[in-house]
């Protein structure tokens, strides 16, 4: 233990709280789930679940499209996030800046409000099948791998662009223009300098993608009914009506938490191999181009946000579309639908604002505790801290949800069928995100400033109230705002623990596109969408903040 934390007591007590905490409600109930997965009906230690899933052609299907759809999804997205990246990051064109809104499009907007878009676009009886009909042309259907793949990667392509532009800024480009002096072809000098320095960044974006595909539940339970994948099965099997088996459930949750923890493994040890120190303030040079070089850099810059907003667009246009069932009759207008969502069904929308309001007050405060142990308190103990902060990130929001009701609906205490439990799996699933937030501007505080503080009397509690929050506060308010939009956008949690009467936004849309009411859903969408971009708008406009975009 480092002689901080013994010389700060409350410090010390903050940090064994911070892991009691993640300890009772993450690792307990992980650690239970995976055991249950080793046992068997009568309760004896088995290997019978893994055994089975193996040995029986449709669980190995769906462990093999969880795979492929991971694969393609992540090379796509990398093919798409990194190629703009690069674009971006090396050279000058007109509509260059545009780009910095992806992120803040692509990762608020619900992916299940993103799957109902294209569907209302690409579907059977979408737009542009309707406006082929009188030619004859009918485009391939939605549900199927492609639908999936083009989807998915419309949702996750941001990850890779932000992972590669950021490498790609932070590179020194003296070693490219070393290389480049000694005659050495530019072919060589990208494969032999740039590649190896980039690596790290491609891993990252591409674990990330990685695991946002294989614990997706939106998008592949929306379009991908003849692709099942783990996510969506472990979910079914968990509410079959019939009475699903309870070690297979189990089995099929702790393969994808196996499967995530082991690529995070796999990504730390290739990293760890590769670093590379480099001489910082020297990034690449930005090359202007001109003609039809620049003409084609900005049609593909405009063609990916164009396709990033086109779901928001059709959302908007559909909500106020009047219907008859699920026929949708576009060029008229109507309030209808809003005036459900909003007054005489308004519960989702209580539900949703007061749940991220509880999930977000937490976080944030467990987040700035956590970032300011692991980072000015570092021990052994904030190591461990450090560790399991991070892990919920390779967990899939339905495997949490099974494991907090599997751990949480009987003994010493019982949260199953409570508002608790969905406001702690939203606590859980985004808290990693507002640490690293946190985390950031502590880096660069020195220590001096706070010694100097406590110095002069003050307790280090009071020096970090008056010294250290005020350095990091736009960062906690921005991890704030970003906590709430992508809380309120959650559902691959909430569909496992949601119970009568909490319907969520998420919830309701989902329920609406099953039951094939669009325009509903779409008007339940268009309301989740402003609640979500206002606050965005007020933190943009009233904090100054960059929430979202990449400068």
């Amino acid at each position: 233990m480092s002689r901080a934390l013994r010389r700060d007591p409350a410090w010390l007590v903050l940090a064994l709280c911070a892991i009691g905490v993640l300890g009772v409600f993450l690792v307990l109930p992980l650690a239970g789930m995976i055991g249950k997965s080793f046992t068997g009906p009568d309760g004896q230690p088995s290997f019978g679940g893994y055994l089975r899933f193996f040995a029986e052609a449709s669980y190995r299907e769906v462990f093999f499209n969880t795979l492929i759809l991971g694969l393609a999804v992540t090379a796509t997205s990398m093919l798409v996030g990194g190629g703009l990246a690069v674009v971006v990051a090396r050279c000058r064109f007109p509509l260059a800046g545009i780009v910095t809104a992806l992120p803040l499009v692509t990762l608020v907007v619900p992916d299940v409000v993103v799957a109902a878009a294209w569907v209302l676009i690409l579907g059977r009886q979408g737009l542009v099948n309707m406006a082929l009909a009188p030619w004859g042309i009918e485009l391939p259907s939605l549900y199927s791998w492609w639908g999936m793949v083009y989807v998915m990667t419309l949702n996750n392509y941001v990850y890779a662009f932000v992972a590669v532009l950021v490498g790609l800024k932070s590179m020194d480009r003296n070693l490219e223009e070393a290389a480049l002096s000694l005659g050495r072809p530019i072919g060589r000098v990208l494969g032999g300098v740039t590649l190896p320095l980039l690596l790290p960044s491609l891993f990252a974006g591409a674990l990330i993608v990685f695991t946002h595909v294989i614990g997706s539940f939106g998008v592949p339970a929306i379009l991908g009914a003849r692709t099942p994948v783990l996510a969506v099965k472990a979910y079914n099997e968990f509410v079959s009506e019939m009475g699903g088996n309870p070690q297979m459930q189990t089995t099929m949750a702790s393969l994808l938490v196996l499967l995530g923890a082991g690529l995070l493994l796999v990504q730390k040890l290739v990293i760890e191999k590769r670093q590379f120190q480099m001489e910082a303030g020297r990034s690449p040079a930005v090359l202007a181009i001109h003609g039809w070089r620049a003409v084609l850099a900005s049609s593909a810059v405009l063609g990916v946000v164009l396709l990033s907003l086109l779901p928001a667009v059709v959302v908007v246009v559909t909500a106020f579309t009047p219907s008859v069932g699920p026929v949708l009759r576009y060029g008229s207008f109507t309030l209808a639908h809003l005036q459900h969502a909003l007054f005489r069904a308004p519960e989702p929308l209580y539900n949703s604002l007061f749940l991220a309001s509880i999930a977000t007050v937490a976080g944030v405060a467990f987040s700035v505790v956590s970032a300011y142990l692991i980072v000015k308190r570092r021990s052994w103990l904030t190591h461990v801290l450090d560790v399991l902060v991070m892990l919920p990130l390779t967990i899939a929001g339905t495997v949490l949800g099974i494991a907090l009701i599997n751990a949480f609906n009987s003994g010493w205490l019982v949260l199953t069928g409570s508002w608790v439990v969905m406001a702690l799996a939203y606590f859980l699933r985004r808290m990693p995100t507002s640490v690293r937030a946190a985390a950031g501007p502590l880096h660069n505080l020195r220590d001096s400033i706070e010694e100097a503080s406590m110095s002069l009397g003050v307790s280090p509690l009071r020096s970090f109230v008056r010294v250290v929050l005020p350095v990091i506060g736009p960062s906690v308010v921005a991890a704030a705002v970003l906590m709430w939009v992508t809380t309120l956008s959650e559902l691959s949690a909430t569909v496992v623990l949601y119970f009568g009467g909490m319907n969520t936004m998420p919830i309701e849309i989902f329920q609406q596109i099953d039951s094939g009411r669009l325009a509903l859903a779409c008007a339940y969408s268009l309301v989740l969408l402003l609640t979500i971009f206002i606050p965005l708008a007020l933190a943009r406009w009233i904090f100054k903040l960059r929430v979202g975009t990449i400068e």
